[in-house]
């Protein structure tokens, strides 16, 4: 009894997980902006529309003073450091065009009616129209005649089947820290192979979950700042003295093998890698702390070995620069360039067209689930999915028709008919997540459906579970935080049933 009741926690926890994962990390009034959208167009929930992006908008900011470098954020961040957590800053410098509609027509579901009929972005379509789509109001590079760029979402199984390559190497950073580490994960050159990239592409941009983004050409080139993906980098060189232990970390238990001027050998060569692992231990995945700064580099990060093979300098905001390895402006700080808890990968550029994916809103949700997306330049690769949903009614099964089923990566979305069947065409190749809702049912969630190409992937009879049943304590069609702690407690044997 214990271990039906143990296992049926472990999916009404994951409900209650999912179904708020969009705002679990801030409680901030968005959510109710976004309630006030969904009940004018409830079909719209869970799609793409359903986020900040809908009516905020990225941004970006020089670093430092006179750097001529800019940090590009997602609406969520940049709302943060235009607005500030403490509220201080104006909310309209942080909106779209349609969110500045939104707001000056009063912030409420009249006021998502009343701007249907308006183009707030200019791109020749209305939002209603936009809407309609699936593209954004506000968003003058979205719209219904752009068709998504090919993508690929590989999950942390398929990259664990793809041969492993390792490399220790040393991260030179400009400011906070220097250190050796071993990395293992997949070259990325093999990695773009394998997802079909196109002749036409010259470069990726990867994307982490704050909005960071950073450039890679395909092949080597001059400029310092640039770092490849194809082919290997120059061989490194050990380099130790006793006072860089102020600045530099040499606590990887590879550093025990080697001795100032060692040669570093590696097998296969250095590359540019998506790494899984530092020092044999998977990295820790990526939160955005209170700082509005990125905690953590897992699930995955681009890796790159110095251009320049060069020794751990001091950092650049230390006081004391009469050491044995003084900051140098002009040395290789690769680290930098070395994008922590990478998301997406987008190659670059993309087909006449088409058109982005969310590349600042999805990343979160890709992190909690160990995934990657890869679009853009590559070829075209799908698969379908069909599947057959019934209910349970006095002990028989019954077709479910009229329930919602949707590719939780892509947002593409499909109704199961009469007999409760449903099919989704054109889904790209790899490992995807479907949820099910339907209105007098509790959302039903797969996981880990590998989508082949030219192949219909047709999935086991689902019956989806009843609202009103025995979790429901209060049934009030809602799996509170009333009804798990109630569970926990009988699991604990502290309440009875």
């Amino acid at each position: 009894m214990k271990k039906q009741l143990f296992s049926c926690l472990k999916s009404l926890t994951f409900i209650l997980l999912t179904a708020s994962i969009a705002f679990s990390a801030y409680h901030h009034m968005g959510e109710n902006d976004s309630d006030q959208f969904i009940s004018v167009y409830p079909a719209k929930e869970n799609t793409k529309l359903d986020s900040c992006a809908l009516c905020h908008s990225g941004g970006s900011y020089e670093k430092y003073p006179d750097s001529g470098k800019f940090i590009t954020m997602g609406s969520c961040q940049w709302c943060h450091y235009k607005y500030g957590y403490d509220g201080t800053g104006n909310i309209v410098d942080t909106l779209n065009p349609y969110g500045k509609d939104f707001h000056y027509h009063g912030r409420n579901a009249d006021a998502v009616k009343a701007i249907e009929s308006m183009d707030s972005d200019n791109d020749g379509f209305s939002n209603i129209e936009e809407i309609e789509a699936l593209r954004y109001p506000g968003d003058p590079n979205d719209d219904p005649e752009k068709r998504i760029a090919p993508f690929r979402v590989y999950s942390k199984a398929d990259l664990n089947q793809m041969p492993q390559h390792k490399q220790f190497m040393l991260m030179n950073t400009h400011r906070s820290g220097d250190y050796y580490a071993e990395y293992t994960g997949v070259p990325l050159e093999d990695l773009l192979t394998d997802a079909g990239i196109l002749d036409t592409a010259t470069g990726i941009t990867v994307y982490a979950p704050d909005g960071w983004s950073t450039y890679h050409p395909l092949d080597a080139v001059a400029e310092p700042a640039l770092y490849h993906i194809r082919g290997t980098y120059p061989q490194a060189t050990y380099y130790y003295n006793a006072e860089a232990e102020t600045w530099c970390d040499y606590n990887a238990p590879m550093c025990s093998s080697f001795s100032h001027g060692s040669i570093i050998p590696v097998t296969g060569g250095l590359k540019a890698l998506l790494a899984m692992q530092r020092d044999g231990v998977k990295l820790t995945p990526g939160v955005l702390n209170n700082e509005n700064r990125l905690d953590g580099s897992g699930p995955y990060r681009i890796v790159v070995p110095q251009k320049e093979p060069c020794a751990p300098d001091q950092s650049a905001k230390s006081d004391n620069q009469d050491v044995v390895w003084p900051f140098t402006d002009s040395w290789d700080h690769n680290a930098g360039f070395c994008t922590r808890s990478v998301t997406i990968i987008k190659v670059e550029p993309l087909p006449e067209g088409t058109t982005d994916i969310d590349v600042m809103e999805a990343g979160w949700d890709f992190v909690d689930n160990e995934k990657i997306i890869i679009y853009g330049a590559i070829q075209r690769q799908t698969g379908s999915v069909a599947g057959q949903l019934y209910s349970l009614e006095n002990d028989t099964h019954k077709a479910t028709p009229g329930a919602t089923v949707t590719i939780v990566e892509t947002g593409q979305m499909a109704t199961s008919a009469a007999d409760g069947s449903f099919q989704l065409d054109n889904v790209p190749i790899g490992t995807v997540s479907l949820s099910i809702k339907h209105d007098n049912h509790l959302m039903f969630m797969l996981d880990d459906i590998k989508v082949l190409e030219n192949e219909n992937t047709q999935l086991p009879a689902c019956t989806l579970p009843e609202i009103t049943n025995s979790w429901d304590i209060d049934n009030d069609h809602m799996m509170s935080l009333k009804d798990l702690i109630h569970w926990l407690k009988l699991l604990a044997g502290l309440d009875k049933h």
